[in-house]
């Protein structure tokens, strides 16, 4: 009878999976893996951008073995001193490993900091049943855990029963190794491209067309090359008027370009030409990834005049070493945490950020300048009268409603009045749950009293006021207003931008006032955004305070337990959202909605009135009877909650108060978190 701790000899260890099955893709990308096998390539260890090295091996198994293409390449980035070292036809084990595919090219392994590499020599590994434990090269191995004694007596077994003819000799190898040493960066930004060399290209592609037996692509770094094609900017986007289509209805059926100034950008000298042939051209034609709009890693592009002798271009064909089914573009995700992305890709999409902004100036004070010169040629036409500029009048009309608004917010808010009615018992909202309840409750005006620091300054004591403190407190309290007025309005889409990844350098634009052009590449989602006022509760205090609190996408998940959507059209989660927000603040939606009939029902003679504002119910304005009646008909729990307090820097064109510097302030804000409503 066969030991416990051995299996079949074609049988795998619990939980390990085949070369062939990961290269063939029976499994997503990204998940982590085990796996074996011997090594037959390796790639010596090279410096990164960032603090890891990066090697990599090759290593088959029984199950490819009769395939001489098939292999599997591990990519390992660790610490220099870290690094294994494998020699031709070790084995080696390795636990939890992602699967990556990157672009068009194979699938593969990487290392991340809870992966296991251990290498086993070969020549040292005995016979089955024997297990592998002797052979084992702690020096060389990177330990996460020990082997159990299953996988130790699968090592012989899956060792010795392998096909050795695909481990190459000791010259072969070692040459291998040799020729990875003279890796050669070839990494260039456009602006530093010469005639006659190879260059690896972190690129945008602007544009790419179909030639038939090759694909054409216009890409930018937005970097300027003097050698480059000179694009210039003809002014405003005019429709092309076919003859027998005055609407333009077959325009979206042309391959024809559809406007007089068919160059969309970047303008300048700022794009090159880089023409794809073979399994590249292909590769473009049926991918989703490396068309227009895309970053892409472009490898081995051959940079030489063009045939009109005048600018650089690029040609990309197949690889001689590998043949030319490899494919040398790599689609990038600029959605990656910033801290592991690319630095190449991060800079670049600064650059492009940068580009946009000052085009967009620029295009303004042109079309500006020939919407002046319209104007004048109208208004001589018209005998020198002006004719009105009727959506202009409506954006004036709207900007000062907007700021008569603002300042009837900023009014409200600072006549909310306390009520003075004690609360004479405490009966917590039992549906309501929050962490740290072991914590002692603060009050909320401590919690609002300034703070400051207490400094020496040359013997002399000196308070410095602080603008805020980033604490966490516990609190009881009750809600008695929330914002948006409308729980419709809880959810808000969120626009999904290239350039989420980069710093925020207080000159981005908001998605309100973005234009259609500018989000052309943005993708929405949804996200919860809103504010509860609440009330304090604590027993035996005389003025209750007030403070608005705001509930963040990740406390909202928390407090209701729900994603957000679109809430005009998921009736579904509304309902859902209702029923939970009834837990927590009673009767008062149903009161506020009653409010703004009622308002809505006397004000509906009131026609030359701007209309209330979103962001306030405009309820009992200055009115502070209509407000204490307002809060004897609401009806709900204290209960206890976590906040917290933070600064956010916001514009400030006072330069005393700018105590964030470059024109900003910074500003006192109180956040909900870890705070979850029960239900039954």
């Amino acid at each position: 009878m066969a030991p416990s701790n051995q299996l079949a000899p074609d049988a795998l260890p619990p939980g390990f999976t085949t070369v062939q099955q990961i290269v063939e893709g029976d499994h997503k990308t990204g998940v982590f893996i085990n796996s074996m096998g011997v090594v037959i390539d390796v790639q010596e260890p090279r410096a990164t951008k960032g603090s890891d090295w990066k090697s990599t091996m090759r290593i088959y198994d029984k199950s490819v073995e009769d395939n001489d293409e098939s292999s599997l390449a591990i990519n390992i980035f660790l610490p220099q001193k870290d690094m294994p070292k494998p020699a031709r036809g070790d084995f080696v084990v390795l636990l939890r490993l992602k699967i990556q595919k990157r672009g068009f090219g194979d699938i593969s392994l990487l290392t991340h900091r809870e992966s296991g590499i251990y290498l086993f020599t070969g020549s040292k590994i005995p016979r089955p049943p024997a297990d592998a434990s002797a052979a084992f090269s702690p020096s060389t191995s990177r330990v996460k855990r020990a082997l159990n004694k299953v996988e130790l007596a699968h090592i012989p077994f899956s060792y010795h029963g392998l096909d050795k003819t695909r481990i190459p000799t000791e010259f072969e190898f070692e040459t291998r190794v040799i020729q990875s040493r003279n890796f050669k960066e070839k990494f260039s930004e456009l602006k530093d491209l010469k005639d006659g060399t190879f260059y690896d290209l972190l690129v945008y592609i602007v544009r790419a067309y179909d030639s038939g037996d090759r694909m054409s692509l216009w890409v930018s770094d937005f970097t300027e090359n003097q050698a480059f094609y000179h694009h210039e900017y003809k002014g405003p986007k005019t429709a092309v008027v076919q003859e027998g289509d005055p609407y333009g209805y077959q325009a979206k059926f042309s391959k024809d370009l559809p406007t007089t100034s068919s160059w969309e950008g970047p303008f300048g000298k700022r794009s090159m030409q880089v023409t794809c042939y073979d399994s590249h051209a292909e590769a473009i034609r049926t991918g989703s990834e490396a068309g227009k709009g895309h970053w892409v890693m472009l490898k081995n592009v051959q940079v030489k005049y063009g045939q009109n002798g005048a600018n650089l271009e690029g040609y990309l064909r197949g690889d001689r070493q590998f043949g030319e089914s490899k494919v040398n573009m790599i689609p990038l995700n600029f959605h990656e945490d910033p801290d592991t992305m690319d630095p190449r890709l991060y800079r670049a999409l600064e650059r492009k950020r940068a580009y946009e902004r000052s085009l967009k100036a620029q295009k303004k004070q042109i079309d500006d300048a020939a919407a002046a010169g319209q104007k004048r040629k109208s208004d001589a036409l018209a005998g020198g009268k002006p004719v009105p500029n009727s959506k202009l009048s409506r954006r004036e009309k709207r900007a000062r409603q907007k700021s008569a608004q603002n300042a009837q917010n900023a009014q409200v808010a600072q006549n909310i009045q306390q009520p003075d009615t004690p609360v004479s018992t405490q009966k917590m909202n039992p549906q309501v749950k929050c962490e740290n309840h072991t914590k002692p409750t603060s009050c909320l005006s401590d919690i609002l009293t300034n703070a400051s620091a207490d400094l020496d300054i040359d013997g002399e004591e000196v308070k410095l006021p602080m603008p805020f403190t980033n604490m966490n407190y516990r609190v009881n309290v009750r809600i008695t207003n929330f914002s948006p007025p409308d729980i419709l309005q809880f959810a808000v889409p969120k626009r999904t931008s290239e350039y989420d990844v980069l710093e925020d350098d207080g000159d981005s634009d908001s998605s309100s006032g973005m234009d259609d052009e500018d989000m052309a590449n943005d993708s929405v989602s949804w996200e919860w955004r809103f504010a509860l006022e609440l009330e304090d509760s604590t027993p035996d205090i005389k003025q209750r305070e007030r403070v608005w609190v705001v509930v963040d996408n990740q406390s909202a998940q928390c407090l209701v337990n729900l994603d957000a959507t679109d809430l005009k059209r998921d009736v579904e989660t509304l309902d859902l959202l209702r029923q939970r927000m009834f837990l927590l603040w009673g009767n008062l939606e149903e009161n506020k909605r009653e409010q703004r009939q009622a308002a809505k029902k006397a004000n509906q003679f009131r026609t030359g009135d701007p209309p209330p504002p979103d962001s306030s119910d405009n309820e009992g304005d200055g009115n502070n009877k209509d407000n204490a009646n307002f809060d004897s008909k609401v009806s709900n729990l204290p209960f206890n909650c976590c906040i917290r307090q933070y600064g956010i820097k916001v514009r400030e064109s006072d330069p005393t108060k700018a105590d964030a510097g470059n024109n900003k302030r910074w500003e006192r804000v109180y956040g909900l978190f870890g705070t979850k409503i029960v239900e039954d």
